[in-house]
């Protein structure tokens, strides 16, 4: 299967058909559809994901901080 829009750069090309064909693997073994699994993915699973990892950045930001005051009062 090729997809129908080129960007005319080969190694992007070949991953996006990777992950396409990846993608409909995927939602064969799931027992749901390619739009099904690409909704799953980019519209709940990488937000979800993106949040997790801001409150956990923040949380290791504020132990570090805090750290590095302990530090300063030695």
């Amino acid at each position: 299967m090729e997809t129908p829009v080129r960007s005319g750069v080969g190694w992007i090309d070949a991953a996006f058909d990777l992950c396409v064909r990846f993608l409909m693997w995927l939602a064969g073994v799931l027992g749901i559809s390619y739009n099904e699994i690409n909704v799953w993915i980019f519209c709940v699973l990488w937000p979800v994901l993106t949040l997790v990892l801001i409150v956990a950045v923040i949380w290791q930001w504020r132990k570090i901080r805090g750290l590095k005051m302990q530090l300063s009062k030695v």
